[in-house]
């Protein structure tokens, strides 16, 4: 069976997925709009699979919503029609929802090939969306024969359209979680709170809202360090506007770190903060839990609303600083038993959540597609 997946780009925690649906499907192809987005701290790493660099244009746009702006990039390839015709597909899997995927479905048609889309995308982010990409979207699901979601908040956004429940398929984002599952349990014992942010230092995953809530939880009893991985925009105005939020708050910028890396912060600190104002998923929750660290985390990611149970895994909150405050002082009461008791069902929570596994799923119903 020949499958061509269609997607921007390659982050290096989408590999291993990949790398387990090929052998699974027999000839996976990936058309990819650009090599790397622009502000993407990541190596180019393909490893051995079989891809195929489109030619298009990219457009720098602002995406706007009525909590954060943040700088992306549009990307229109323009030989869609052409690399399909070349490769012949048996399925075509589009992990997009534009122009790209508009002409896939038109390749799709002529040729009688069954179509689905990999909409990695939530319900709360897609709200603000205009009419005009609302109606494209229309037209592209009534020749969809199968939408993958990340979970049950893009599966809403999909209904919405009034398609059919039982052609979502919910498929969580995943990585290597051998690296993270290998993290140490045990912590040793600091009197601060140590809490680690990974991610973009950008207005959507509000890295100085996690600040002020700091200097809110923080006490003479029980102090609060934070430490910043990752970059971003943000990182002048809370390095010289929030250097010291309070003298019982300690902030460490890192910086970006190779991804091999990571599970080196994660064994080193007490919770991971995720205070987003929008995630389609949120990869960091996967890689946290599997190395024992709970989660404070918003709901406004699609990851901690399917996967952080509130005081058994980790603390759900709202993106608002009084939440996110009330979050931490959560944390600072938790006893030192119970923090065991949650690292273990933190672990748990996402242990079989692979590669393999997802590939498994992608690769049973696409095979169904064709029978």
């Amino acid at each position: 069976m020949r499958v061509a997946l269609l997607t921007n780009f390659i982050p290096p925690y989408r590999v291993p997925l990949f790398q387990a649906l090929a052998p699974k499907v027999g000839n996976l192809r990936i058309f990819l709009s650009t090599k790397m987005e622009k502000g993407r701290a990541w190596p180019v790493e393909w490893g051995d699979l079989d891809v195929v660099l489109q030619k298009g244009l990219t457009i720098p746009r602002t995406w706007r919503t009525a909590r954060f702006r943040e700088p992306i990039e549009m990307h229109l390839p323009i030989d869609t029609m052409r690399v399909l015709r070349e490769y012949k597909p048996d399925v075509i899997v589009s992990g997009e929802f534009g122009l790209r995927t508009a002409a896939a479905v038109r390749y799709a048609r002529k040729h009688n090939v069954p179509m689905a889309v990999w909409a990695t995308l939530s319900d709360r982010l897609e709200r603000d969306r205009g009419r005009v990409r609302t109606r494209l979207r229309s037209w592209i699901l009534k020749h969809a024969s199968l939408v993958f979601t990340n979970g049950e908040d893009g599966a809403r956004y999909i209904r919405r359209f009034g398609f059919p429940d039982e052609r979502i398929i919910r498929v969580p984002y995943t990585t290597d979680l051998e690296p993270f599952l290998n993290v140490r349990l045990e912590r040793s014992p600091s009197p601060s709170l140590r809490v680690l942010f990974v991610g973009s230092l950008s207005e959507r995953k509000a890295p100085d809202r996690l600040l002020e809530a700091a200097a809110r939880a923080a006490n003479r009893l029980r102090s609060i360090s934070v430490t910043f991985v990752g970059d971003g925009p943000m990182r002048l105005y809370l390095q010289t506007r929030m250097r010291s939020p309070s003298p019982h708050v300690n902030v460490r910028f890192a910086g970006n770190v190779p991804y091999s890396d990571l599970p080196r912060w994660y064994g080193n600190a007490d919770v991971l903060a995720f205070p987003t104002l929008g995630d389609e998923w949120g990869l960091v929750v996967n890689e946290a839990l599997a190395s024992g660290l709970p989660v404070l985390g918003s709901v406004y990611s699609q990851a901690v609303e399917e996967l952080v149970r509130d005081g058994v895994n980790g603390w759900r909150v709202t993106p608002s600083v009084d939440s996110i405050a009330a979050g931490l002082a959560r944390v600072m009461a938790v006893r030192r038993a119970e923090i065991g008791r949650m690292r273990e069902a933190a672990r748990e929570s996402v242990a079989g959540i692979t590669p393999e596994y997802v590939a498994s799923v992608f690769a049973r119903e696409i095979a169904e597609l064709t029978d």
